[in-house]
């Protein structure tokens, strides 16, 4: 009985091992979307570290987009680099971080600044790691979003780990009856 609870333990850990840093990429890299609203905009130079720059060789600094927001009920701070993602990971394919600032700081200027932003990534104030926001939609006051990309996708996993399962159980199946 305890070698069974040993063993048992054993799998969950092992299991737990390998979900934790799966679903920690997952939170990171698929949408997140907030309703905020949007309270001013800005444009940084940084260097290639994320740092402010003060760095006069070229090449080795880049212009950010910043989108400054407060969520709505709490009035918390909220704070979204808006960069190209281009055709690297994860694959956003957004080439118009111009474009997304423009509509944001039109949203800001508006008597009723509530915005939908999509973003991706984390933000950890100690590492000045902000989200990056891919879109920026204006939406009503009392809008809540539905993550149709997120349902889709994690239905999709579901489906495939189902049927990975499946057929791992049948060769064990097929493999023991030839035993």
């Amino acid at each position: 009985m305890k070698d069974m609870f040993r063993g048992t333990l054993l799998k969950v850990l092992l299991l737990l091992i390998l979900l934790l840093p799966l679903g920690a990429f997952l939170h990171y890299n698929l949408p997140g979307y907030d309703v905020v609203r949007i309270t001013s905009t800005d444009i940084r130079r940084v260097d290639r570290d994320g740092n402010a720059a003060n760095n006069e060789v070229p090449g080795a600094t880049r212009d950010v987009y910043v989108i400054f927001a407060e969520d709505p009920e709490s009035g918390a701070a909220r704070v979204y680099y808006n960069e190209d993602t281009g055709w690297g990971f994860p694959w956003y394919f957004k080439f118009d971080s111009a474009n997304v600032h423009q509509r944001a700081g039109a949203i800001a200027r508006e008597p009723d600044n509530r915005a939908l932003v999509t973003h991706y990534g984390w933000r950890i104030p100690m590492l000045s790691w902000f989200p990056n926001a891919v879109s920026v939609q204006r939406v009503e006051p009392g809008y809540t979003p539905i993550p149709w990309f997120n349902i889709v996708f994690f239905a999709l996993l579901a489906g495939v780990i189902g049927w990975i399962w499946w057929s791992v159980a049948r060769w064990r199946r097929r493999r023991a009856a030839s035993l």
